[in-house]
């Protein structure tokens, strides 16, 4: 009984970024995963899939990629503070955005999920280079 309660509480303190579903990051020849939240705007980012987008530098602190169709954001919390990893949506601009570094607390920023420190160095490194996501 009492590990029901607490995978109960776990759960519910997880809420709405609990992770749903893995995507592909394709960079050149590497593959990664990115393992999305569980929210409506991941979930409608996994609809617009596959996309083929070329990040750019914004400031030192992350990289960003701008989408076609803006996402429905439906339940998804609009702030956060990203950590190094994360993929999030800027509400404002209808861009995604990966943090390279850690920053402040951020309204209008969506988060949609995580990558390991080799996808975000590989994203770093990717330059101009078109990088692709797909459903894996």
């Amino acid at each position: 009984m009492l590990k029901r309660l607490a995978l109960s509480a776990c759960l519910a303190f997880l809420g709405a970024n609990a992770m749903a579903q893995d995507i592909e990051m394709i960079i050149g020849e590497k593959t990664f995963v990115v393992s999305l939240n569980e929210n409506e705007a991941a979930k409608d980012l996994i609809g617009q899939l596959p996309l083929t987008l070329t990040f750019e530098n914004f400031g030192q602190t992350e990289r960003i990629a701008y989408l076609n169709t803006p996402l429905k954001l439906g339940n998804a919390p609009t702030k956060t503070t990203p950590q190094t990893g994360d993929l999030t949506y800027y509400i404002p601009w209808g861009n995604l955005a990966v943090f390279v570094k850690p920053f402040r607390p951020s309204e209008d920023l969506v988060p949609l999920g995580k990558m390991g420190a080799e996808a975000v160095e590989a994203l770093k490194a990717s330059g101009s280079h078109p990088v692709t996501l797909k459903v894996r």
